[in-house]
């Protein structure tokens, strides 16, 4: 691997953008105020972010021989871009991909005021990207994707869709805060879970104002209102509790199977795990690591965990002592044991020519 691209040089260059970042004056910029927001969130916790991009770009790139200017790297649900603009900083080209407009128009001014800028750009779902990728004649090296796989409304198609995009050594690196074999993370996610179903959503980004109205159980209460007005109100709350987790359109025949058969529906079988009903995106679902193994098997790649590391930029001084602790600890642990990590790091692989070639020979 070129020594440029060690893991020392790429976690260099993002702390020298994260200090470009925080000099950057962005309520003067002409951005969308979910851009400002997002920028205003993530800038609490930049030196956090810088690291977890610099880790997530480095294991896109760890199995590569060599790597050149003109090799492309999907920053995928890209937010306001702060990976792309590293993937750019490195000298690699790259593809910024999000379903929000703003997000994408935002990045655009980001990177100009950065040094930063983007090569490519694709506003829409995966479907979206894998259609620009096949029209620009574009195979990427890598995508990379922070917090977003446990919100897609199915993984293990989006899996079968980006293996499209696969060549050989091409590599998927996914990490997501969503790990529910660590006991602490689990309770805190499932008060998430609790919160978006009987209480709210946030409104903004840096916002902690909880909208009550778009929280599930009364979205999906008034799904049901609104297409079967004579449900009694008895089973209407029977119904809405028991349709977590299902789409407008299940939830709308689950509800006429039990005019005619009188049976509830079936529940979802996880005890906490919900979405919105009409997007269809879940609230940082959980998934065991060994589903998202079988789903990654399936859709043809290989699939490898990669321990995380804590956050130690706390104001608090004891959170930071014990997390030093914990970071310190983590390496001489089995890369399969993440029990103990702070987020899932999931890297999902297509063999290289050279590598395939050696099996080949193996096998002879």
């Amino acid at each position: 691997m070129n020594l440029r691209y060690s893991q020392e040089n790429i976690l260099h260059e993002a702390k020298r953008l994260a200090h470009d970042i925080r000099k950057l004056k962005v309520e003067s910029l002409p951005v969308h105020e979910s851009v400002k927001s997002y920028f205003r969130f993530d800038l609490g916790k930049l030196d956090y972010v810088s690291e977890c991009n610099a880790f997530m770009l480095y294991h896109c790139l760890s199995d590569r021989n060599e790597i050149h200017p003109d090799m492309v790297i999907v920053d995928h649900g890209a937010g306001i871009g702060f990976f792309a603009l590293l993937v750019c900083r490195m000298g690699l080209q790259c593809i910024c991909h999000d379903i929000s407009n703003e997000y994408i128009e935002g990045i655009k001014i980001l990177g100009q005021h950065l040094d930063a800028e983007p090569e490519h750009f694709v506003v829409g779902d995966t479907h979206h990207l894998i259609t620009y990728c096949t029209n620009q004649r574009i195979r990427p090296i890598a995508l990379a994707s922070r917090n977003v796989i446990e919100h897609l409304p199915d993984y293990r198609s989006f899996f079968k869709e980006i293996h499209k995009l696969s060549s050989p050594g091409f590599s998927m690196v996914l990490t997501t805060s969503a790990n529910q074999h660590n006991p602490l993370v689990l309770a805190i996610h499932r008060k998430i879970h609790h919160r978006y179903e009987h209480v709210g959503s946030n409104t903004d980004m840096d916002n902690p104002t909880l909208n009550t109205a778009n929280c599930g159980i009364k979205i999906r209460t008034k799904i049901i209102q609104d297409t079967f007005p004579e449900i009694d109100s008895e089973n209407l709350a029977n119904l809405a509790i028991l349709t977590r987790g299902y789409l407008q359109n299940e939830i709308i025949q689950q509800v006429k199977e039990f005019q005619l058969t009188a049976r509830y529906p079936i529940p979802i079988k996880h005890p906490s795990n919900t979405r919105d009903p009409i997007t269809g995106a879940w609230v940082e679902r959980l998934v065991a690591v060994s589903e998202y193994r079988k789903a990654a098997n399936e859709a043809g790649f290989k699939f490898e965990t990669q321990l995380g590391f804590y956050n130690t930029y706390y104001t608090k001084f004891y959170k930071n002592f014990l997390t030093k602790i914990l970071n310190r600890l983590l390496p001489y642990l089995p890369q399969t044991w993440v029990a103990l990590s702070p987020f899932l790091a999931m890297k999902l692989s297509t063999p290289n020519k050279d590598s395939q070639l050696s099996k080949n020979i193996e096998s002879k």
